[in-house]
């Protein structure tokens, strides 16, 4: 028996005697076939998505855990090895290293304008945002709500949106007196609507020497602020003459 170790494809010659000293001959053909040589891609998921696993290199391949498609809860490394068609093993594993990137968590902010206000929404938590009506910067009508999600700057989405729900208070509807008074009279203007009032010149009880109008300013309890105008006007006092008699 021999036992040798080609480390390419040889032929061998072998000889022998018999006892009666009679030589023969022959030749032994030793195909060696090379090992493959794996490779094996390695990547990125969001975490709870899948990822594939793709081998090269050999015939028939096995891998840890048994599964080339694969969805790790963290950074996970996977070893690969292959056969070839002739049986051969690969000398060196291939390893895939796996990278699980997080799902962003969205946080936003929820407020409250007064009517025709504008109201900014500012977004936590992702590199980009998506808004239910496409922007940041809402004006509603009424009180809205928002949704909002995110996206990671390594591109995961987030798997539940955040809502900011924006309250809208109403302006206040005001009302005041106009009217009329004889120079040098007064005048109150007396404003409802709102909670708190001012008014140009800071005074509600006026003697205006011409016809004026007055600005009112009111604001409810929700802070907002509506106005309205009152005109007084002013009537000349008569100028009285008197005949002397004799």
């Amino acid at each position: 028996l021999f036992i040798v170790s080609p480390l390419a494809s040889t032929s061998y010659t072998v000889s022998g005697t018999d006892a009666n000293s009679c030589s023969a001959s022959a030749v032994a053909n030793v195909t060696v076939y090379a090992s493959p040589v794996l490779s094996v891609n390695s990547g990125s998921v969001c975490a709870g998505s899948g990822y594939t696993i793709s081998p090269s290199g050999a015939s028939t391949y096995t891998i840890t855990g048994g599964n080339f498609v694969v969805t790790p809860l963290s950074n996970t490394s996977y070893t690969v090895s292959g056969t070839s068609v002739n049986g051969c093993q690969a000398a060196t594993n291939a390893v895939a290293d796996v990278t699980v990137n997080a799902i962003p968590v969205i946080t936003v902010n929820s407020g409250s304008i007064c009517s025709g206000q504008s109201f900014t929404m500012a977004s936590g938590g992702a590199s980009t945002y998506t808004y239910t009506g496409g922007s940041a910067i809402v004006s509603p009508g009424v009180t809205t709500s928002y949704s909002v999600s995110g996206t990671s700057p390594s591109g995961c989405i987030s798997s539940a949106p955040a809502v900011a729900t924006v309250v809208v208070n109403a302006t206040p509807t005001l009302a005041v007196s106009s009217g009329s008074v004889c120079a040098g009279n007064q005048f109150t203007i007396s404003p409802s609507g709102a909670v708190n009032y001012s008014i140009t010149g800071g005074q509600f009880v006026v003697s205006p020497t011409s016809t004026t109008s007055y600005t009112i300013t009111g604001d409810n309890a929700n802070s907002c602020t509506g106005t309205i105008v009152a005109a007084v006007s002013v009537g000349t006092l008569p100028v009285i003459t008197a005949a002397n008699g004799t």
